[in-house]
């Protein structure tokens, strides 16, 4: 029906819309969303801002390394990787890691905004075992867990042997039959692949040393895949033989096969048989050797009393000249001599100074101040100093005097000085 021109410019009733709660608009958005993507999807693309929280969940965000927005910035998709999904990785997420993730696109109604709820992780280019197998192999090496020096010396000559393997593998045939014959065996029966495989030969070690139960331990198993070998690449294992005190050999699959336990061990056996062997033969070197040193023990001994026998007839002639008795008659005959030695030599010493004594008598005699008072001088000492009188200027009047003659004494008072009489001089010239 058509409308005249009075209808149509007649305004309309307006009708306000209903407005939508939050709720119901993030509902939509996830409906939406969910239906895009009905089932879960393979998602490629390179890790960044990787978070591990305490919760045990990990986010991270994949970035497309190729295609930008149109301001320029890379696209980036929101990811959660749940504590119940990712407890089987085995490798670390870190940013720059490549990685083909499986997840549900969805919403976080929290935030408001869409994630990828991950399911399972692979990394790109190479197997997730090789990536988790490499990147702790390098975090072990920088902690020097392989460094040379810090690994112990398997012993020589073990009394004990423990082994640490499977009971129901042929690995444990082959080590039993070439060591029981050479050493004491404790086995210690784990399982060596599957889920709790490692936790199972790391308990095996830590009690091994607690209950000291060998001095060497072989830790291993025979060949198998990546798969079956993996317990012995994980951390688990190689933190418990880098703690061991009993020395360990790692012994896990074939030549070729190498695992974190062979680079943390302090030995490594390409196989359980050679790790039998090694001891084994260390054990036959010996052996061999024991039997060589009684050869020439054998051969030598005859020669070895011939040259003591000998040596003991130089020891009885020594003896004989070194005996008390002798040793004494030798002492006396030199004490002997001694003494007429220095019997002369005293009489010479004596006689010298007698000589000597004689001599100085005669000049002390003749120095003597009893000689000359002999010869008709006397001293004369002031009282009561008894200091010698040498000259008439030392006495005065009155003062007492002694005088010693050549036999008594006079002691007399100054009576008169007469003054000093001129000096005569017996000099022609004077």
């Amino acid at each position: 029906m058509a409308l005249s021109p009075l209808q149509a410019t007649e305004p309309q009733p307006q009708t306000t819309p209903k407005p939508l709660t939050v709720a119901e608009v993030v509902s939509r958005i996830r409906g939406t969303i969910e239906r895009a993507f009905p089932a879960a999807v393979w998602v490629e693309g390179e890790l960044s801002n990787c978070s591990y929280p305490a919760s045990g969940h990990i986010y991270f965000s994949l970035v497309d390394d190729q295609l930008t927005d149109r301001f320029g910035q890379r696209l980036v998709l929101p990811c959660a990787f749940f504590r119940g999904a990712n407890q089987h990785v085995k490798f670390k997420l870190a940013d720059g890691l490549k990685v083909l993730c499986l997840g549900q696109v969805t919403t976080y109604e929290g935030k408001g905004q869409y994630q990828l709820r991950v399911l399972r992780v692979e990394p790109r280019g190479i197997g997730a075992l090789q990536l988790a197998f490499e990147q702790l192999k390098k975090r072990l090496q920088a902690e020097g867990l392989f460094d040379e020096a810090r690994k112990r010396p398997v012993p020589a000559m073990p009394r004990r042997v423990g082994i640490i393997t499977s009971t129901t593998g042929s690995a444990i045939h082959d080590m039993v039959s070439k060591l029981r014959e050479w050493f004491h065996l404790v086995i210690l029966p784990v399982r060596v692949q599957g889920e709790g495989a490692a936790a199972e030969i790391a308990q095996a070690i830590g009690l091994a040393n607690r209950l000291r139960i060998a001095e060497v331990l072989i830790v291993g198993r025979g060949g198998g895949s990546v798969e079956d070998l993996w317990a012995f690449n994980e951390e688990a294992v190689a933190r418990a033989i880098v703690q061991s005190r009993i020395p360990v050999i790692s012994a896990v699959g074939h030549q070729d096969d190498w695992t974190i336990a062979d680079y943390v061990a302090d030995r490594r056996a390409s196989t359980p048989t050679d790790a039998a062997k090694l001891l084994v033969h260390d054990q036959e070197a010996a052996a061999a050797q024991a039997r060589e040193l009684i050869q020439r023990l054998l051969e030598g001994t005859p020669l070895f009393f011939d040259d003591q026998a000998r040596q003991l007839d130089a020891l009885d002639r020594q003896l004989r000249l070194l005996h008390p008795l002798s040793q004494l008659r030798q002492c006396l005959s030199r004490a002997q001599e001694l003494q007429g030695q220095l019997i002369s030599g005293m009489r010479y010493r004596l006689d010298g100074d007698g000589q000597r004594l004689q001599g100085l008598a005669g000049r002390l005699q003749a120095l003597s101040p009893l000689a000359v008072l002999a010869r008709g001088y006397s001293i004369t000492l002031k009282l009561p100093q008894r200091r010698v009188v040498t000259q008439a200027g030392m006495l005065h009047l009155g003062d007492e005097l002694e005088t010693l003659l050549a036999r008594g004494t006079i002691v007399s008072r100054v009576s008169h000085i007469a003054p000093s009489a001129p000096t005569v001089s017996n000099d022609p010239a004077a």
